[in-house]
């Protein structure tokens, strides 16, 4: 957990190049659907587009769905899920039916201007052979891109106005979720600024720790 532009999806994707899991990038897969032009599509690209969240039963389902495609001999990774209490409450629910459990949830910690700077130098590489967010200080994974074909695009949700009122919602939404978590004795918040191999070994010694 975290807000946008803390890191999540990029410490989530290093995890799972360290351990054994299967990583639910809810955002990610949430931005394929936007693009694939579908009705669903299209339901959710309007809401990313105007930073608001996406309806509770909308994602309880999409979460069920994707969970129930983990291998049981494999952990899993959800990253930007759960979002608020409800949502909490409903991943409670679906794990239970599947037979799953959660172990930890890690709260990622950035400043409202580090998460700004971050968001306002997010593209998405589109139209090649890989669809990645990256950001544009990231020489390699801009010469990643365009050599596989891609263009940087810049999505209308990563505009100025639209990242502060999504960090505005989830300032508002999220707190009781991590309360929730706290008072469960599952949370466990840690810095997300500084170096990415910094924050992803930071982040594998509390999983390591609550896993063993």
């Amino acid at each position: 957990m975290g807000p946008s532009g803390a890191g999540k999806s990029t410490v989530a994707e290093r995890l799972a190049q360290r351990i054994p899991v299967t990583v639910i990038a809810v955002g990610m897969r949430l931005r394929a659907e936007a693009a694939s032009g579908s009705p669903l599509g299209q339901q959710i690209r309007a809401r990313l587009d105007q930073g608001q969240l996406i309806p509770t039963d909308l994602m309880r389902q999409l979460i069920y769905t994707w969970l129930a495609t983990v291998p049981p001999s494999r952990g899993f990774v959800i990253d930007g899920y759960p979002r608020s209490l409800e949502q909490a409450c409903d991943l409670d629910s679906i794990l239970a039916s599947l037979h799953l459990r959660l172990d930890l949830v890690i709260n990622l910690e950035v400043s409202p201007r580090e998460a700004l700077r971050r968001l306002a130098g997010r593209r998405m590489c589109a139209g090649g052979s890989e669809l990645f967010m990256l950001h544009i200080e990231d020489t390699g994974a801009v010469r990643r891109c365009l050599s596989r074909g891609g263009q940087l695009r810049e999505r209308d949700g990563d505009r100025p106005e639209v990242i502060e009122e999504r960090l505005r919602i989830y300032a508002q939404e999220t707190r009781p979720a991590l309360d929730f978590y706290a008072r469960r004795g599952l949370l466990r918040s840690l810095d997300g600024e500084g170096s990415l191999e910094a924050v992803t070994d930071r982040v594998l010694a509390l999983v390591h720790g609550a896993v063993t």
